[in-house]
């Protein structure tokens, strides 16, 4: 099984996010992209208060009618902070296989601060998604003394067990959670920025005002 997990709070999920999944999984011809919105981030504040289970529906609404897109509620239904190491270990066990855990390159230039990092490197791949603002850095000074274990490739690097770290230049859309949190508040229009049934979903529940 060849598969991604996409992580983050969802808060709530966009079309960016669905179009640059779906650009990662044909890059690395994957078989499913798995997204799995957070509890509680342990790296900044969830706005808003949002409740998982509303976020949960949001993305399984987003994601319906893509058959390569599935949903998980590991970390929801886990409760406290979620730390990727957990759900990198769990969808191991499930698929016997090692996952393509998808990021941006702000979070993959800040990883050394996760909880349980030296473990990350050799239970994961890194698919690496170009982002704006985000420069890309030289391997050693984004995971340090780890990056003595990767040989450079011409898509990133790889390790002698095989893990690689992939970089993937990606659409660059302009489109944030926090804005649209913001436009929904002020009773703005969030069409084309999200799936209609998301636009509907969330006016309908009332969720950012």
């Amino acid at each position: 099984m060849r598969f991604g997990i996409f992580g983050g709070t969802f808060n709530p999920v966009h079309s960016g996010h669905l179009r640059v999944a779906e650009e990662v999984r044909q890059y690395l011809d994957l078989e499913k992209v798995i997204f799995v919105p957070s509890y509680l981030p342990p790296h900044k504040d969830l706005a808003d208060n949002v409740h998982a289970d509303k976020r949960l529906e949001i993305v399984k609404i987003a994601i319906k009618g893509n058959p390569y897109f599935d949903l998980s509620s590991f970390e929801v239904e886990n409760k406290g902070n979620s730390y990727s190491i957990f759900t990198i270990e769990h969808f191991r066990k499930i698929y016997k296989a090692t996952p393509y855990f998808i990021l941006g390159q702000d979070a993959f230039n800040d990883i050394l601060s996760w909880y349980d990092k030296d473990r990350l490197f050799s239970l994961t791949h890194f698919a690496v998604m170009s982002r704006p603002h985000a420069q890309r850095l030289p391997l050693n000074r984004i995971i340090g003394e780890h990056a003595a274990g990767y040989s450079q490739t011409q898509r990133g690097y790889i390790k002698e067990c095989g893990n690689e770290i992939i970089y993937i230049e990606v659409t660059p859309l302009d489109i944030s959670s926090s804005k649209i949190r913001d436009m929904c508040k002020k009773q703005e229009s969030i069409r084309y920025l999200v799936p209609e049934e998301v636009e509907k979903y969330i006016k309908n529940e009332r969720i950012y005002l």
